[in-house]
């Protein structure tokens, strides 16, 4: 014997498939009112969110001093601290552009990572988020380094 059920079986399909439809159209508002927070965002909360480009821009003036700092470590150091100046530094660069690139790419450095950070930071990351993705580029950049010194010759 079975059970008598109170409800048809087209009942609960039709009774399914209204409930879907609900849950999405709840999404989708919510899906519009953070567009719509997003598109009220005050002026000042803009130009906040550009932090990290302005902290990158002040410590681009104590760069000189901590690219002499990492080249007295080891090239490790130097690898890792400040690899845009090395790539800028490579030999396969015009002789015109040697002189001057990886002067501009050792004040650019920093403040081209806080871009990075503020982009990952808008993107809804954590703030630890965004240094580990930093972390993790400069060990790239020094791993394709350190892959370039075997065919210099």
């Amino acid at each position: 014997m079975q059970p008598v059920r109170s409800t048809p079986p087209s009942h609960r399909t039709q009774v399914s498939a209204q409930a879907a439809q609900t849950i999405a159209a709840k999404a989708d508002a919510a899906v519009k009112t953070e567009k719509a927070k997003k598109a009220q965002r005050k002026p000042s909360e803009a130009i906040a969110s550009w932090w990290p480009v302005a902290v990158g821009i002040f410590l681009c003036g104590f760069a000189s001093e901590w690219h002499a700092m990492a080249a007295q470590i080891g090239v490790w150091a130097e690898r890792f601290a400040f690899p845009l100046t090395l790539f800028a530094a490579h030999r396969g660069i015009d002789s015109h552009m040697a002189n001057g690139l990886p002067q501009a790419a050792l004040y650019l450095q920093l403040p081209l990572e806080g871009l990075l950070t503020k982009f990952t930071l808008d993107r809804g990351k954590s703030f630890k988020a965004a240094i580990l993705q930093l972390l993790l580029v400069h060990g790239i950049a020094a791993i394709v380094l350190w892959l370039i010194s075997f065919s210099v010759k």
